[in-house]
């Protein structure tokens, strides 16, 4: 505990003064927790009744059973379903045997069988637990060990369990409802209030709130729940979330993701409950608060200051589902926070591929409130359509068909019909000077390039070193794809390997970081070193363009700063990256290209390479080639929180003197009989720079 508290102080002592005080502030409000129990006193069933002032538990169960909620919870007929998604009966089904038989695969684990009953406070990843003490106590980091506390958690959420759910909807078979009671009743009974790792940061509770809200719709009344004792347990667990999360609001003035879900689940539990004057406390200022994070967490241009398009998603379904809630029950959405949710399902249908798989930029863990189809985890092409449709009755894009799972669970097959219904919108070049994000697009190509901020406000958080750097998706396929996650405390050194410079296409002088790393204890911090300069974005019908630069290298000589122009040339569908440098001095320079998993790279001659990803052949061209080596390297990308894959990287460095480099990746189609000289000349005519 000694080294726990250690790493505090050492950690606060980087924090901003108001910072810290919150943080003593809520250390303060925890002392009366460690010696008392549940904020359910006496006879939990007793307290229940009047809390919210019915005759009689049954009376309880009832009134929140009849009450709206914002996800569907009806019963899919298997002949409808069939019609509109053929595989999804079939898929669910199979999900709530393998529940059954208490297998998962969470979190890259692939499918590990767990022991009955589940100790619900191991890492059963790492063979490592916590024990059930008071949630201060809980090292979260667990920095001397190989040990990741987000698996408990994971498993803790329950999403596993929403198979088995969906079988119910569209079975009714009662094995599904007494296996899913089975389940509570053992997590309700192996984590004690805000005792051991599934309290020890107040949204791991916030995200239950979602899930187990959810599952009282579908199961209320089915007859393995009509056991009161089970009732009552279940009732006063989710009580008890709620008093936590309004305990423990993680508001410490620069807030992410974190506060939006607590904030959420406290509007989800008023909400969900009968109004008492508690419950309408929380829900007001959970309320409240969600109003003034969405303007502080959201920028202008709709993208999620966090610096992730995973934590994007996230966020902004967290921002969602307690709006719809709301209006469900009659009451108010500002139209502003209404339209900030429709910026961000603008910049989701921006920076997704034609086939709806986002970009790995920044972290991913896949996070979210809910998770109802069998998309692949960067899958995000069922959210603009999904933010439509509950917002205003209509989808302004048709999602890919992959969606159908996730807009028929969440909203019903009235709409899926109408989002099937909606226009195939190509997808747009597009600016989103707030977040930094540039798009390109032309056909089936697809180019983001990051030219924003650190993210968190500056702070590091989600965000990675990846200024300058861009994915690239040429005639279809992927050919330069951004390494994503991996993990957090389970391996330190990978954690700040998959965020740093190097595991990023962009240029890297003298092997330095473009942001500081602020110490190996900060998993989720960096320096606010490169500050982004855009000096031109320009998108016309033959070409696209942005150069932009960042100050990260300045500490190192005044002026060093890395210049980069990339141009996605229409005409024929071709990726043109030109480096330069301004400063003087000698340095070591170092230019990566992460090409995607399975791409082959085979020198021709000085200077040229054939590309083959899947079925497309590209030519990749670097000139002047004598005035840098080339390297074909192997590296690592993570497409999913917990697994990593290796693919090519090339690798261009020189020392000496700053000098420039460019790279082109063209179809090896129709190329041109002299390729550098007509990279040269297209550049130029589209840059006007020389």
């Amino acid at each position: 505990m000694s080294s726990l508290w250690i790493n505090r102080i050492k950690r606060a002592t980087r924090r901003r003064p108001a910072e810290v005080m919150r943080h003593g502030w809520l250390e303060l409000k925890s002392v009366s927790d460690r010696f008392k129990g549940s904020p359910v006193s006496g006879d939990p069933e007793s307290f229940l009744r009047r809390k919210f002032r019915k005759a009689s538990l049954d009376d309880l169960w009832e009134a929140i059973a009849a009450q709206p909620y914002p996800i569907s919870f009806r019963t899919l007929a298997p002949r409808s379903l069939e019609e509109i998604a053929p595989d999804e009966a079939n898929r669910v089904r199979a999900g709530a045997e393998k529940a059954m038989a208490y297998t998962v695969d969470l979190l890259g684990s692939g499918d590990v069988t767990l022991e009955d009953p589940i100790d619900w406070s191991a890492d059963f990843k790492n063979a490592a637990g916590w024990p059930l003490s008071f949630f201060r106590d809980i090292n979260v980091s667990d920095q001397g060990r190989e040990s990741d506390i987000k698996v408990p958690w994971e498993l803790s959420r329950l999403q596993w369990l929403t198979p088995v759910a969906q079988a119910y909807l569209l079975d009714r078979d009662e094995k599904y409802a007494a296996f899913v009671k089975t389940i509570l009743e053992s997590w309700i009974e192996g984590n004690p209030y805000a005792r051991g790792p599934n309290w020890a940061v107040t949204m791991e509770p916030a995200m239950r709130v979602f899930t187990w809200t959810w599952l009282f719709h579908v199961f209320s009344q089915s007859e393995a729940w009509k056991d009161a004792g089970f009732q009552t347990s279940f009732l006063g667990s989710l009580y008890e979330h709620g008093a936590f999360c309004a305990k423990y609001l993680e508001n410490f003035g620069t807030n992410g993701n974190h506060l939006t879900a607590d904030t959420g689940a406290l509007v989800f539990i008023a909400e969900f409950f009968p109004q008492c004057e508690e419950t309408c406390r929380w829900g007001e200022t959970g309320w409240r608060m969600m109003i003034s994070e969405i303007f502080k967490q959201v920028h202008e241009d709709g993208a999620d200051f966090e610096g992730s398009a995973s934590y994007h998603r996230m966020v902004a379904e967290l921002f969602l589902w307690p709006a719809i809630y709301r209006k469900m029950k009659g009451k108010g959405v500002p139209e502003i926070y209404v339209e900030r949710l429709r910026k961000m399902a603008a910049f989701t249908a921006a920076y997704m591929a034609p086939d709806g798989l986002a970009p790995l930029w920044g972290d991913s863990d896949d996070g979210r409130p809910f998770i109802f189809g069998g998309q692949s985890p960067s899958q995000h092409g069922y959210l603009p359509a999904l933010i439509g449709l509950a917002l205003d009755g209509a989808a302004e894009m048709q999602p890919p068909a992959n969606s159908a799972g996730e807009i028929l669970w969440s909203l019903g097959e009235e709409a899926w019909a109408k989002a099937e219904a909606a226009s195939a919108v190509p997808p747009v070049s597009a600016a989103f000077p707030d977040a930094g994000v540039y798009v390109m697009t032309s056909g089936n190509s697809h180019v983001v390039v990051d030219c924003g901020p650190v993210g968190y406000g500056g702070r590091g958080g989600h965000g990675h070193n990846d200024c300058l750097s861009f994915e690239a998706r040429l005639k279809g396929v992927p050919v330069i794809t951004d390494s994503g996650t991996y993990v957090y405390t389970q391996d330190i050194e990978a954690r700040n390997d998959f965020r740093s410079t190097a595991y990023h296409s962009t240029p890297q002088i003298d092997g330095e970081e473009i942001n500081r790393f602020t110490g190996p204890e900060d998993l989720f911090s960096l320096l606010n070193d490169g500050v982004p300069e855009v000096r031109t974005w320009r998108t016309e019908a033959t070409a696209d363009l942005l150069i932009g630069s960042h100050s990260g290298y300045e500490r190192l000589s005044p002026g060093l700063r890395p210049v980069r122009a990339i141009i996605l040339d229409k005409l024929s569908s071709g990726l043109i990256v030109r480096d330069a440098f301004e400063g003087t001095g000698e340095h070591d320079l170092t230019i990566r290209y992460h090409l995607s998993i399975g791409a082959a790279l085979e020198r021709r001659k000085p200077g040229l390479w054939q590309l083959v990803v899947g079925d497309e052949e590209f030519v990749l061209c670097a000139s002047p080639h004598t005035e840098w080596t080339a390297e074909i390297r192997s590296g690592s990308t993570s497409e999913k929180y917990g697994q990593r894959v290796e693919r090519p990287v090339l690798c261009f460095a020189r020392s000496g003197p700053l000098a420039e480099l460019r790279v082109a990746i063209l179809p090896a189609t129709d190329l041109p009989d002299d390729v550098e000289g007509w990279v040269n000349e297209t550049f130029s005519a589209h840059a006007e720079i020389n």
